[in-house]
């Protein structure tokens, strides 16, 4: 009697799929971080379009050749195991599957759900679907960013030389920047450019505004790696990426900058204060961008007549009488600290209680106490005239933040007169310009131009898709950054995303929603998702059980 063939393991096939899945999602990522940003076709002259239909290609190609491989591995499977991983693979869409999904992804779906409302109520379908009357940021390419997040979050196994490929494109781009500050024009893009916006458009990325949204997320990634990182050279490339991005978001004299910065210096300590180590990393990040400071400073001094020259809070610091003071004490206390770490604390533990981020977490809410009360004298308050030396940042105006200030107000009076259908689910996906076309003309004869975007992300998106897909947004932010939080100590390089969408996060408050910054923000989240997942196992069921106790 002849033997029965021995069953096949379907896990062969299974394992087989997810590295085939991982390549994809390998290549994908390498194009979206490393090449995309480099990418230009007409210089400015198209770059927005360029850009988009660069982004937008990418994740349709990926999405066309995942299918692909989908249906070969479903016949696959069919044929040889009985559809065992076909039916694994489908289980997980079972309700109470769904429900284990990590937070970040439902709120991500249900944001999904309500932009796809907001577009099937509204009065401008098509415009709402492809974005065509504001900046290309319609429900088509939201759709996009969430299936990237999807991919590469479920598939990709992220390695640290995707990051690494993503700062030396961002080295190359803000070194582009930094030139375009000395106006040397060294790619030659700003021939046939007005005079007048010269100084607005910088390396490869276009508009200001959008270089240092960038930069921003090329700071988080390094100073994420800088102040994890245990291996010397490695290091070392990640500090000289730092400097550099420093140097970059300084004289890329974007306004967003400022609240990146913040909230790189506010939020890492809640991270870094845990040890001694990241104690003394942080001192020397600070100290960095102090020194960066005085050196641009310098050069400003010496090459007044090449430079475009520092404006608003990075010129007061500049210019600060005891800079250089601040400067060589900071530099003196990193080297206290480490001194003090390598004699009087050696052979102990590394480590500090919580005691230290307890309290810088109750000067962070003391600072931001103050931040409000002050906002609030300076509005609203007897005598706003104190503050004239800095009331184009305290007191709210139709020119605040470069005119922010009227297309906010614009925004909120257009959406204050929508029903009630549309202001809880807005009036269609970046249709802003639709929605205030009233001011149009006012716009033209006060400021020279018109606003198709809100210029800050999260108000964009209440009043083009009502607050329930804003919040809904916003948490999906929260929940991903927690997420990733949870996952610091036992994987530390998940920090370098994790910052990278915090800055992006931050400076989003005054910046627009373009297809040339934000793809790169959403390719980040993902990394760091897809590298929560990789943890091991083990590790995450004692990072649960700790949560639990």
């Amino acid at each position: 009697m002849a033997k029965a063939a021995p069953k096949k393991d379907p896990n062969t096939l299974a394992e087989v799929a997810g590295s085939v899945y991982a390549g994809i999602m390998a290549v994908f990522t390498f194009v979206v971080l490393a090449v995309f940003p480099l990418y230009y076709h007409n210089y400015y002259f198209d770059i927005l379009k360029a850009k988009y239909k660069f982004y937008w290609i990418s994740v349709v190609v990926m999405a066309v050749i995942c299918l692909i491989v989908a249906i070969v591995f479903l016949f696959v499977d069919r044929m040889e195991y009985e559809g065992v991983n076909t039916k694994r693979f489908f289980s997980h869409f079972r309700p109470e599957n769904l429900k284990k999904q990590p937070a970040a992804y439902k709120f991500l779906i249900l944001f999904i759900i309500l932009a796809s409302l907001s577009t099937i109520l509204s009065d401008y379908k098509f415009e709402s679907f492809w974005g065509n009357e504001g900046r290309f940021s319609g429900l088509f390419l939201i759709c996009l960013y969430a299936l990237s997040v999807f991919m590469i979050g479920k598939f990709g196994k992220i390695k640290k030389w995707h990051l690494d490929l993503f700062l030396l494109a961002g080295v190359l781009a803000c070194l582009f920047g930094i030139t375009d500050y000395f106006r040397m024009d060294v790619l030659s893009w700003k021939e046939g450019v007005k005079s007048t916006q010269l100084d607005s458009f910088t390396s490869t990325l276009g508009n200001i505004n959008t270089y240092t949204a960038y930069v921003a997320l090329v700071m988080g990634v390094s100073c994420g790696f800088f102040v994890t990182e245990k291996n010397v050279f490695r290091n070392i490339w990640y500090y000289l990426v730092l400097l550099i991005s420093f140097f970059a978001i300084i004289t890329g004299q974007s306004d967003n900058a400022y609240l990146a910065l913040g909230a790189v210096f506010a939020l890492f300590p809640l991270v870094l204060f845990a040890t001694r180590k990241g104690v003394i990393r942080y001192a020397v990040v600070i100290a960095s961008f102090m020194s960066v400071i005085k050196v641009i400073d310098e050069i400003n001094k010496k090459m007044a007549e090449k430079v475009i020259g520092l404006s608003g809070i990075f010129n007061m610091l500049a210019e600060h009488k005891y800079l250089e003071v601040i400067v060589i004490a900071l530099w003196l206390l990193v080297a206290v600290l480490y001194i003090g770490d390598r004699v009087m604390m050696k052979g102990k533990e590394d480590k500090i209680g919580k005691w230290l981020r307890i309290s810088w977490l109750c000067l962070i809410a003391a600072g931001a106490a103050a931040v409000i009360a002050v906002l609030y004298d300076a509005n609203f308050g007897p005598n706003p005239e104190k503050y004239s030396s800095v009331s184009q940042y305290l007191i709210f105006n139709d020119n605040w933040g470069t005119n922010r200030g009227y297309c906010w107000r614009i925004g909120w009076e257009s959406y204050m007169r929508l029903p009630l259908i549309h202001k809880l689910f807005g009036f269609g996906p970046d249709t802003f310009g639709i929605l205030t076309w009233p001011f149009r003309q006012e716009s033209l004869d006060i400021y020279g131009v018109y606003f198709e975007s809100a210029h800050n992300e999260y108000f964009q998106y209440l009043v083009t898709m009502g607050p329930f897909a804003t919040i809904a947004y916003i948490l999906f932010l929260i929940s991903s950054c927690a997420r990733m939080m949870r996952f610091v100590k036992k994987q530390p390089w998940i920090l370098a995303p994790l910052g990278a969408t915090v800055c992006y996060g931050a400076q989003a408050f005054v910046n627009i929603n373009l297809p040339i910054a934000t793809p790169v923000m959403w390719a980040l989240l993902a990394v760091g998702l897809a590298m929560c997942r990789d943890v091991p196992e083990k590790l995450q069921n004692s990072i649960s059980k700790r949560e639990q106790e």
